[in-house]
């Protein structure tokens, strides 16, 4: 099962994917450069691990389109997290998500980024209760 989640980065809208992958260690970001791939990798980890809603790192592929080569990152650490917790079944499943806040590497969500938002854009708030 693929599951798909959105973000944003120097007001473009990144598409996140997920896959399983099968016989790799941890997961993988794609389309990212490789530094940041590794940095926004440990920072997302270190965030569901302290977070205590992943006790174990996934072997999964990340695929962002289109590929992020400028900009700040660290904005998508949060819908990142989303799609690998759903991945694992840790959240319901719903048919889109689009994240816009900060995720802390204690796993603390804050500062929203609305003021980037289109007018037309309904933002929509995670419930606790999509968590299992």
């Amino acid at each position: 099962m693929a599951v798909r989640v959105w973000g944003v980065v120097e007001d473009q809208l990144i598409e996140i994917r997920t896959e399983p992958h099968p016989g790799a260690a941890g997961f993988r970001i794609e389309g990212l450069p490789r530094k940041r791939g590794r940095t926004t990798r440990d920072r997302v980890r270190a965030a569901l691990l302290n977070s205590g809603l992943m006790s174990v790192t996934p072997s999964l592929t990340i695929r962002l389109d289109p590929n992020v080569r400028t900009g700040d990152t660290s904005q998508l650490d949060l819908p990142i997290a989303l799609a690998v917790l759903t991945q694992m079944g840790n959240i319901i499943e719903v048919p889109w998500v689009f994240a816009t806040a900060r995720l802390g590497l204690d796993g603390c969500v804050f500062s929203p980024l609305l003021s980037k938002l289109p007018s037309n854009v309904t933002v929509v708030t995670v419930l606790e209760e999509l968590v299992r």
